[in-house]
Order: C-alpha cells, then sequence, then structure tokens
C-alpha cells in the first residue's frame, strides 16, 4: 500500500497542481471562456494517454526514451511561450481593473495564445505522466492470487488514496486561486513553477543527448571535452526529480499563505452589522479552504519523504545457517536436518561458489504436515533481492509482495525461483549440481 501511496503522489503531484494553475488562471483572466481551453487540454491528454498506456503495455512499439525527449523539447518550448504571451498580455490588460469583467468579453490575441498554449501544456504533462499512472492498478505484483486478493486490494488502497489526496488538495486550491481573485499573483506563480519544470525537462533532455542516442540526430555530436557543461546538469536533474517536485508544489502553497493571510482580519469596509457578518463569514470560509490546502500539501510532503524513506529502508537479510557437506564438488550433497526447519519460520542458507558468487535459497514449513517451501533466495521478478520474514509472513525484500507460504516451490510471479530437492532420513536434500546451477542466478 505504502509503496503506490507515494509513488502515485511522486507521479502526480505535480502536474496535478500544474494543471490546477493553468485553469485558475484562465478561469480569472477570461471567465467561463477559459474553461475551454483547459478542458480540451484535458480530454486531449486523458484520451492520448489512455492510448499511450495500452500501447506500452500491450506492444513493442512505443520507445519510451524517444516519447520523453520530444515531450521534454516541447515542453520547455510552449513553457517559454506562455511566459512571454502572459507578459504581453498583462501589459495590455493591466489597466482594465486588474483582468477584471472587460478581459472577459475581449480576449484579444495575447490572451488567446495565453489559453492555447496553457491547454497545450496541460494536455502534453497529463500525456507524459498519466499513461504510468493508468497502468499501475494492472501491474500490481500479487504472487500469482489475482485481483480477489488481500495483496491486490491493499496495493488498490494505496493507489486510491494517493489520488483523492491530490484531488482534495487541487479542488482546493482552486478554490483559493478564486477566492484570491489576482490573476497577476497566480500568473507569477505559474510562471516561476513552469521555470521550474523547464529546468528539469531541460535537464532530462540533456541527459539523453549525454547518453549518446542514435535517434538524437539533429544535435551535434555530444563531447565532453566540447560540452562539459552538459553532464553536470544532466546528473543533477535527472537524480533531484524529487527536489522539483517539492519547489512546484511549495510555489502553489503561496497562494493559500496569501489568502489566509489576507482574511486574517476584516479590512474591507462595512456599513452596518449584517455586512460585517457577511465579511466574516466570506474571511472565515477563505481561511479555512486555504488550511485544507495546508493540511493536503504536509501530507503530501509526508508521503514523499517519510513514506518513501520507509519504502527504501535497507532490510538486512538474516544470516545464513549452517548444513552438512557430504562429497565435494559436482558430486556432492548438500543436508539439512529437518529438525532445524520445522519451526515454520524461514531459514536462509548459503553455498560460495570457487568465484565467490553466494548462492542463497530458502526453506520454510508450509502449514500442515510434511510439506515444505523451498526454493532459492531469489525470483525472475525482482532478482537476488531475496526474501526475509515479518512476523508469520514471507516477504519479497524488493517489491514487499507477501509470499503465500503454500506457493513457495511453485514458478511464476514474485515467488522463489524452484529448487530440486529430496527428503530422506530426517534430512532435506540438495544435489551440488542442482545448487551450482543457481550460480546464473546470482551473479
Amino acid at each position: 500500500m505504502f509503496k503506490y501511496l507515494e509513488t502515485v503522489t511522486e507521479d502526480m503531484i505535480m502536474i496535478a497542481v500544474l494543471v490546477t494553475l493553468f485553469w485558475s488562471i484562465c478561469k480569472l483572466a477570461f471567465g467561463r471562456k477559459g474553461d475551454r481551453f483547459i478542458t480540451i487540454g484535458m480530454v486531449v491528454g486523458v484520451v492520448a494517454s489512455g492510448l499511450m498506456s495500452w500501447a506500452k503495455n500491450n506492444t513493442s512499439k512505443i520507445a519510451t526514451n524517444q516519447w520523453n525527449f520530444y515531450i521534454f523539447i516541447i515542453t520547455i518550448v510552449l513553457s517559454i511561450l506562455f511566459m512571454v504571451f502572459s507578459v504581453i498580455f498583462g501589459r495590455k490588460h493591466r489597466k482594465l481593473t486588474y483582468y477584471g469583467s472587460d478581459t472577459d468579453a475581449a480576449i484579444g490575441a495575447g490572451g488567446w495564445m495565453v489559453g492555447i498554449t496553457g491547454g497545450a501544456l496541460t494536455a502534453l504533462l497529463l500525456f507524459y505522466e498519466l499513461p504510468d499512472v493508468l497502468a499501475y492498478p494492472f501491474l500490481f505484483e500479487t504472487a500469482g492470487k489475482g485481483v480477489v486478493s488481500a495483496e491486490f486490494f491493499t496495493r488498490l488502497a494505496g493507489y486510491l488514496m494517493a489520488l483523492v489526496l491530490i484531488w482534495v488538495y487541487v479542488r482546493f486550491l482552486y478554490a483559493c486561486c478564486m477566492a484570491l481573485d489576482s490573476t497577476r499573483i497566480v500568473l507569477w506563480i505559474m510562471n516561476l513553477a513552469l521555470l521550474a519544470n523547464g529546468i528539469r525537462c531541460f535537464g532530462m533532455a540533456v541527459s539523453k543527448w549525454t547518453g549518446r542516442a542514435r535517434w538524437i540526430k539533429f544535435l551535434p555530436s555530444y563531447s565532453s571535452a566540447k560540452y562539459p557543461w552538459a553532464f553536470p546538469i544532466a546528473k543533477f536533474c535527472t537524480n533531484n526529480t524529487l527536489l522539483f517536485v517539492l519547489v512546484i508544489v511549495g510555489l502553489s502553497m503561496l497562494i493559500p499563505v496569501i489568502l489566509f493571510a489576507k482574511n486574517v482580519r476584516i479590512r474591507k469596509e462595512y456599513s452596518n452589522p449584517a455586512q460585517l457578518r457577511k465579511l466574516k463569514s466570506v474571511a472565515r470560509h477563505n481561511r479555512r479552504i486555504s488550511l485544507v490546502v495546508a493540511v493536503c500539501f504536509v501530507l503530501c510532503i509526508l508521503n514523499l519523504t517519510v513514506v518513501n524513506a520507509y519504502n527504501n529502508r535497507t532490510v538486512e537479510l538474516s544470516a545464513p545457517e549452517s548444513y552438512e557437506m557430504h562429497g565435494e564438488g559436482e558430486d556432492g550433497q548438500i543436508w539439512i536436518a529437518l529438525s532445524d526447519v520445522n519451526d515454520g519460520n524461514l531459514h536462509r542458507f548459503e553455498y560460495v561458489t570457487e568465484k565467490g558468487v553466494e548462492i542463497r535459497w530458502i526453506i520454510v514449513k508450509k502449514p500442515g504436515a510434511g510439506a515444505y517451501g523451498v526454493g532459492l533466495d531469489a525470483c525472475d521478478v525482482c532478482g537476488k533481492a531475496g526474501y526475509y520474514q515479518r512476523g508469520e509472513q514471507v516477504v519479497c525484500k524488493r517489491c514487499d509482495v507477501v509470499m503465500n507460504i503454500n506457493t513457495i516451490g511453485f514458478k511464476g510471479g514474485c515467488n522463489p525461483i524452484p529448487l530440486n530437492y529430496s527428503i530422506e532420513n530426517g534430512y532435506v536434500i540438495f544435489e551440488m549440481t542442482d545448487i551450482l546451477a543457481a550460480e546464473r542466478e546470482f551473479k
């Protein structure tokens, strides 16, 4: 659950904030006409994302690196155009009572370009991030148990909790923008957020170039001697994605902070107690929606930091246990007494080859009598990450999937890779040929 709670939050919160700011600007500046720009952009982005999600997960024709590179380039160009046109639009309409009702009737060329570039950026931002998020529920690893399982619903709960949190955040952020009723402030914050996102996109695009991608034919060949600035920028942007998310979301928090500060005291004039009560009610409402955004902001930050740290915590595997060795080389056998593994706990064993490769395997007694779950301490999905015991559960260290102990020893999903064994005279016996054959899984 926590994995998808943090992952979806990190994937979507920045995009959701940028789209909300676009929508707020167009609504404040152009009234109902402004809704059309962003609505069209959102519909195009969601439909295109659905098609891309299907294509990425059902065909081999999508080269994600190439798609992302061109998305970064187009995003940078559109962001520059939006900022330029927003300045032109702002200067032209500043005399009209700070984007008042007059601008609703006459959007003007600058306004049209602000709306069009805003809508295009909305579609592009959704198209970049949404396909993977849409695909997550179809990729939940449930150790082969399918959708009717506690594992699936646990992951789905984290996924949906993140989406609900983001929706509440941007819903009330939009309400704060409307209550603030200052296109100039929202526009400045939007431009700063776009600048941060533009820097991120530039660094990500440069990383493709410094990686010498053969399909980038319209740029000069990369050389560290000729372009010494490129690799540090690419490295910083690719290694600090979370930093850009925090900067952009943090900028959006300026809006509820400003709104709250403006509504601490009643500054407008009133002529009777009824007007005062109305002003107090409005101020109280504005403070409340600001606090809702602040609470959601704190929860998002906790997801991106504390939950992230929990998901990426280092789990130490238990030390390997001893066993008896009979014979030498490939003709040898490993004997493990059943009395040592009959307690229902996970037991780990290890053999180090002449090449220094540590081959690990696990044994756990299954519920009931006489059955044992035996397999390599690795799987086809997560490689040699290994398994550990949490309470009475056996858990994959990498993806946090809880194993069905009864399926350990069967092939498929995140189950341990099966390992041949036999039981004789109170011992679990492994042939060295089977142990050594597993060397490739641990290189």
